[in-house]
């Protein structure tokens, strides 16, 4: 998995929102994963203001029949996002503290609910026949 991050905007954000994506990314273990990809992502801008933070945050499921969810055949598949994830003008307030010290941050969190199978695949779990 990737981020896409776009300070100018991307699409319909283009020149008035930061737009922030998420991607699906081709790795090692793709045949070992479940496909269509369905775990709950959301996306965060973090308010560095030290007195009341006021993160932005954006949350979603995948859609199974999306293209940007199924199994990659290419280095990356589709983004898939929020192009109007945070206005500029909200960006540059002296109220917030999304952009401090030329620096922001952006945490992305992708919920593993009910993929234990596949994270936790511990050479010693897999039982008989496997040194």
């Amino acid at each position: 998995m990737c981020a896409r991050i776009y300070p100018n905007g991307d699409g319909i954000g283009k020149g008035t929102h930061i737009s922030l994506f998420f991607v699906i990314m081709r790795g090692h273990y793709d045949a070992l994963l479940p496909w269509p990809f369905t775990q709950k992502v959301t996306l965060m801008m973090i308010d560095q203001n030290q007195t009341h933070k006021e993160h932005i945050l954006d949350a979603f499921r995948p859609d199974s029949s999306s293209s940007s969810f199924k199994r990659p055949t290419t280095e990356m598949n589709i983004a898939s996002g929020c192009p109007l994830f945070l206005p500029l003008e909200k960006l540059h307030s002296r109220q917030r503290g999304y952009l401090k010290d030329d620096t922001i941050f952006v945490k992305i969190i992708v919920d593993t609910d009910g993929l234990s199978a596949y994270t936790d695949m511990n050479p010693n779990q897999l039982g008989v026949g496997y040194p």
